[in-house]
């Protein structure tokens, strides 16, 4: 009977020391954004991401595009395989850090993405100021600047990213709705890039502009909602332009919309009734077999905006675990109210790889 009595104690110890330590908040984010407070990370946010992509030109007249990403999850309401069970995901790691790191090398004609993680690595997102590191590569606010790193066989970026703009909020407080849920969306879209991108073992001198995104939150949208197409558009004209179209079996939401910047850097919202965007043509993956879009002709009416958007290079598609998706450099050429009007910007399309999808879970 002791015997019995110290094993259910003991068994019980073990569950309340597995108890999760973050509670995750599903209520509709109604507080507004606080920045640079809301830079660092949030632990009441099941999703979060930091999103980074630019244009970079080296001394030597190179070009690159890249994208360094950190992806934030908290488990406790996951389930993760362990051996032959399905145990709870903070039994096996409570805070799951992800990183993504890729290169468009223009030079060579060539696209190269990365990942890591912190299953077995040290990490850190700290909740106090812009800081996420997973091993060797980082991000860090310091002195109003983002400092980045990453590094994967053949190529590796140390930049240093000086907002020239305030952070650009999509949607009232920097709350947009996406269908299922609403979570906090901002952009700083217009950043000075400067420092160095090493390839091949050569270290390049490099200054450019990138665009930085930053989300959390329940982000419910992936119950049912399993893609979108994502383009971030830096012209010529110091204006900037997001837009996202949400696709629910193939069809995108009404809640789907966008934000322009203009150059003094205030924001004004779209709506998809404001947008009419039509791919122009595919490209089919060697790799997945999917097939993506992979030229665009966007118009945004209340601005008499019209833009032809192309990939600078077709193969861009990161066939990353678990999800698949394709993000990369374009070049942009339009007109607004008829005067000719260029410029760069990322694309990202997510879910046309059924295999490693996010409607691949369901």
């Amino acid at each position: 009977m002791r015997r019995s009595l110290t094993v259910i104690l003991l068994f019980c110890a073990c569950i309340v020391s597995c108890t999760p330590k973050y509670k995750i908040d599903h209520e509709k984010p109604v507080r507004p954004l606080d920045l640079p407070k809301d830079d660092a990370a949030h632990y009441a946010a099941q999703t979060e991401w930091w999103y980074y992509t630019g244009h970079l030109s080296a001394d030597d007249g190179t070009e690159y595009g890249y994208e360094v990403t950190f992806f934030k999850r908290l488990t406790s309401e996951d389930r993760s395989p362990w051996f032959f069970l399905c145990v709870p995901g903070h039994w096996v790691k409570e805070v799951g850090l992800l990183g993504h790191f890729a290169v468009t090398d223009l030079e060579n004609k060539k696209f190269k993405a990365d990942q890591l993680t912190n299953l077995f690595s040290k990490s850190k997102a700290d909740p106090d100021r812009l800081h996420v590191f997973i091993n060797g590569w980082s991000v860090e606010a310091r002195d109003g600047s983002h400092f980045l790193k990453a590094s994967m066989p053949g190529y590796s970026v140390d930049l240093k990213l000086s907002p020239a703009k305030p952070a650009a909020l999509h949607g009232p407080h920097g709350i947009v709705e996406k269908g299922v849920a609403a979570n906090y969306y901002y952009s700083y879209t217009n950043m000075d890039a400067e420092g160095t991108i090493t390839v091949k073992g050569k270290k390049k001198t490099v200054k450019g502009k990138s665009w930085m995104d930053h989300e959390f939150g329940p982000m419910e949208l992936v119950k049912s909602q399993i893609g979108w197409d994502w383009f971030s558009i830096q012209l010529e004209n110091n204006t900037e332009l997001m837009i996202y179209l949400i696709r629910s079996d193939g069809q995108v939401v009404a809640q789907s919309g966008g934000s322009f910047i203009d150059a003094g850097g205030k924001v004004k919202w779209l709506k998809l009734e404001d947008l009419d965007i039509r791919t122009v043509s595919t490209w089919t993956s060697p790799k997945t077999r999917a097939v993506y879009p992979a030229e665009w002709e966007i118009t945004v009416r209340p601005l008499k905006l019209q833009l032809h958007v192309k990939p600078v290079m077709a193969e861009q598609e990161l066939t990353l675990k678990p999800v698949t998706y394709w993000e990369g450099a374009v070049r942009i050429e339009g007109t607004t109210s008829g005067n000719t009007l260029n410029g760069k910007g990322y694309v990202e399309l997510v879910g046309y790889d059924k295999k490693a999808s996010f409607g691949s879970f369901k």
